[in-house]
């Protein structure tokens, strides 16, 4: 059964209210001085994805991983797909330890020390998000995962 508490989420949505008012004026100024912070595809960043979200969307401060390509990454927005500690795995036939599904991805920490805990790439959580929600750059995805994280993401789409 879902856990609710009415309070709890009450509570949330004004601290993010008054939150997202920052961001707001942030952007505004930041939008005056001309700053346009350079992002790249394969970056991971902490990213503010809000608070009291529905269901299963993500949110709070949490590691998120750019895809949209480069040159679409200098308007206001990027594509992301958050991160997840929460790891659904099996053994494949070889006994290595594999996503549940297929439109999933783990990033081990042993390979991104960067990363406080091995994480879950779960292709069907591709959001936009406006650039003044990003907060600090993490570290980069390498060239191999990208491709094989390409698969998942057009797997999870159909296209």
């Amino acid at each position: 059964m879902l856990k609710w508490d009415k309070n709890e989420n009450i509570r949330d949505a004004g601290y993010w209210l008054a939150r997202k008012i920052e961001l707001i004026e942030l952007k505004a100024e930041n939008k005056k001085k001309h700053i346009n912070p350079v992002i790249k595809r394969g970056g991971v960043f902490n990213i503010e994805l809000g608070m009291g979200n529905l269901g299963g969307e993500k949110n709070k401060k949490r590691p998120c991983l750019v895809i949209t390509r480069n040159e679409l990454n200098n308007g206001d927005t990027v594509v992301i797909i958050p991160l997840s500690t929460k790891l659904k795995s099996k053994k494949d036939s070889a006994g290595k330890i594999v996503p549940m599904y297929k439109n999933h991805m783990i990033l081990r920490k042993s390979k991104y020390s960067f990363l406080k805990d091995d994480s879950c790439v779960k292709c069907e959580d591709i959001r936009a998000v406006d650039k003044v929600r990003i907060k600090e750059h993490l570290g980069n995805i390498d060239k191999m995962d990208m491709q094989l994280l390409k698969k998942r993401v057009l797997y999870a789409f159909d296209f």
